[in-house]
This record gives structure tokens, C-alpha cells and sequence, in this order.
């Protein structure tokens, strides 16, 4: 008889995260991890004790990913190289950006540690440093929602043209037009005090 074969808590991971990257959270299950390394569910629950924990574990990884796609440097701004960044994630990796982003509340630390980050850059950017907290905020939630938006629709395949000159050229466009507002009103504020 052949001795046993015996997977890593690393392999039954990365056999959760292929599943679901190729179909889905939904599709995530200890008998699917386990038809994916030909064996039996018996890996999978020796590390794990639910599928939750797995699926947490499949999470992370998702997250770290996403984070190594803001991190590149698609422009020379901070601000729109996250932004491009989290949309091609979602047009390289649907079923991911799915997991993370439109189901349940995955997503919450994700937006928080985003929103914390662009804090930080507009602190130290010289064309918001007169502009009240409150505004500055105000003007990061109107470009998430737009980032989220675009993301999701090319997450779900209705943005035809999904390349990333095009994901790039809209976000600067449209935050361009957000900063300019934003600007403008706090200028007008300031003005009015």
C-alpha cells in the first residue's frame, strides 16, 4: 500500500484561493478543495475547522494581492495609482474582487485601511493643506464611490473598453473634476468665514 499523501496548510489554502479565484466564493467548499488535490476532505479539516476559517484564509491572500496591485506605480500620483490599481484588480481578478468587495462586509477593512492611506497623501500635499478635514473627506468618499463604482462595472463586464490607459484616463479625469470642486467649495467657504 502507498504511504499517505500529506498537503501543507499552505497547499489546502492555495487550492481554496484557485477555486475561488477561477469560480467563485460560492463554489468554495471542503469537498471542492479536496476533488482539487485528488484527495480526501481530511487535509482540508485538519488544518481548518469550518470552511469559514478557510475562507478567511482565502481572503487574506485575495487582500494581499489587491494590495500589491495599489501599490504599483501606474502614474507618478499616489492618489490615482491606488484608484487605477484597485480597478484593474477587479478587471484581472473578477471573482476576487467579487469575494472581497460584493459580498457580505469583506470589504470594510479594506476601504478603511484605502480612505487612511489617501488621508495621509492629501495631509501632505500642498493643495490641501488649507482644506478643512471635513472637506478633504468628503472629497475621498466621492472618489471611492466612483472607484468602487467603475471597478464593480468592469468587475461585472458592462465597461467595454477595460485597458488600462482607459481605466487610468477616467479616473483622471473625473478626479480632476472632484479635486477642482472640492477645491472651489472649500476655497468658497474659507472665503465666506
Amino acid at each position: 500500500m502507498p504511504p499517505p499523501i500529506h498537503f501543507t496548510r499552505d497547499q489546502v489554502i492555495q487550492a481554496a484561493f484557485d477555486i475561488v479565484e477561477k469560480q467563485g466564493m460560492g463554489v468554495l467548499s471542503a469537498r471542492n478543495v479536496a476533488k482539487r488535490l485528488k484527495s480526501s476532505t481530511a487535509p482540508v479539516y485538519s488544518y481548518f475547522n469550518s470552511i469559514d476559517t478557510l475562507k478567511q484564509e482565502v481572503l487574506k491572500q485575495a487582500k494581499e494581492q489587491l494590495v500589491g496591485y495599489i501599490k504599483k506605480p501606474y502614474t507618478d500620483r499616489i492618489f490615482l495609482n491606488i484608484c487605477t490599481g484597485i480597478a484593474l484588480f477587479a478587471r484581472d481578478h473578477r471573482e476576487l474582487y467579487h469575494a472581497l468587495f460584493l459580498e457580505k462586509n469583506e470589504f470594510e477593512d479594506i476601504v478603511e485601511r484605502f480612505l487612511t492611506t489617501m488621508q495621509n497623501v492629501l495631509r501632505n500635499d500642498h493643495r490641501f493643506t488649507t482644506m478643512p478635514v471635513k472637506d478633504r473627506n468628503t472629497m475621498l468618499n466621492k472618489m471611492w464611490i466612483f472607484t468602487h463604482g467603475l471597478a464593480t462595472l468592469i468587475c461585472v463586464g458592462l465597461i467595454e473598453d477595460d485597458s488600462q490607459a482607459y481605466i487610468a484616463n477616467i479616473l483622471d479625469e473625473v478626479g480632476t473634476d472632484v479635486i477642482g470642486v472640492s477645491l472651489a467649495a472649500s476655497w468658497t467657504r474659507n472665503d465666506q468665514s
